[in-house]
């Protein structure tokens, strides 16, 4: 009976100790799972901190890049626009050199070219060239000197002075063709503007002799550099006088010229 007995307190001492062990095992299993579960928290939380810390970084390295690459640009936008600001001033500076430089010399040559000049020449050599009328017809300096005094003036459309200085040519030609001078005005346009010396000589109400010199014969031949260029024949073919150019208050002199030339006398003013 005693044996029996020791024999189960036996049984439930081992049976005690397994589930102790077992209890022991479990307990070691979860605070191993727990700490695993810690630990893995504990990582991701870390691996969360450094992926949050990489994204940083690498948003700040990106924004510094731009920013840099902003900076370039802005950089190099400022150093184009202040070389092309530079290279337009120098441009504007150069033209006002070349035009300054222009209207010296055309000072000095129409003081030295342009000016007035009482001529011995002749019209000789050219005095039968025919010149082409406009409207129709030919003519020569020989033909219309048989009727008078000649004024010749060589003219273009597209010279300004020259149609300032044609209005008084035309008040001329109305005063003084009773008297014999024959107003003859030589364009110098290429054929190409043909119609457009029509329209010019139209719309302005020219009324005295156009005639049409494109190849310069006549022109060159007198000496006629620049336009206008006014000649003043007389009956014997001699030049009297010659002026290039035109400018405000040039049409007082080519009037007395006129009046020198056929012999005009102004009216004396009547006295009551």
């Amino acid at each position: 009976m005693k044996q029996e007995w020791n024999e189960r307190r036996d049984r439930s001492d081992r049976r005690n100790s397994t589930d102790r062990r077992i209890g022991r095992d479990r307990r070691t299993n979860g605070d191993r799972r727990e700490i695993n579960e810690l630990r893995g928290e504990n990582v991701s939380v870390d691996s969360e901190r450094l992926t949050g810390k990489n994204q940083r970084s690498g948003t700040d390295r990106r924004t510094g890049r731009n920013r840099r690459a902003g900076a370039d640009q802005r950089g190099g936008l400022d150093r184009r626009l202040f070389v092309g600001k530079t290279r337009k001033n120098t441009a504007k500076l150069i033209l006002g050199v070349v035009v300054l430089a222009g209207i010296i010399l055309s000072s000095i040559y129409y003081d030295l070219e342009m000016r007035s000049e009482d001529l011995g020449g002749t019209i000789a050599g050219i005095e039968n060239q025919q010149l082409k009328v406009l409207g129709g017809g030919k003519t020569s300096l020989n033909k219309l000197l048989k009727e008078g005094p000649l004024l010749i003036d060589f003219w273009a459309t597209w010279c300004g002075p020259c149609l300032k200085e044609m209005v008084h040519l035309q008040r001329f030609h109305e005063k003084y063709s009773g008297f014999g001078l024959t107003i003859l005005t030589i364009n110098q346009d290429s054929p190409k503007s043909l119609s457009k010396v029509r329209s010019t000589v139209k719309s302005k109400k020219f009324s005295f002799l156009v005639a049409l010199d494109p190849n310069r014969k006549i022109a060159n031949r007198l000496n006629a550099k620049l336009m206008p260029t006014t000649i003043l024949v007389d009956m014997d073919g001699v030049i009297r006088w010659m002026h290039q150019g035109y400018l405000p208050g040039d049409e007082e002199e080519i009037e007395s010229r006129i009046q020198a030339l056929i012999g005009y006398q102004e009216p004396s003013p009547v006295t009551s």
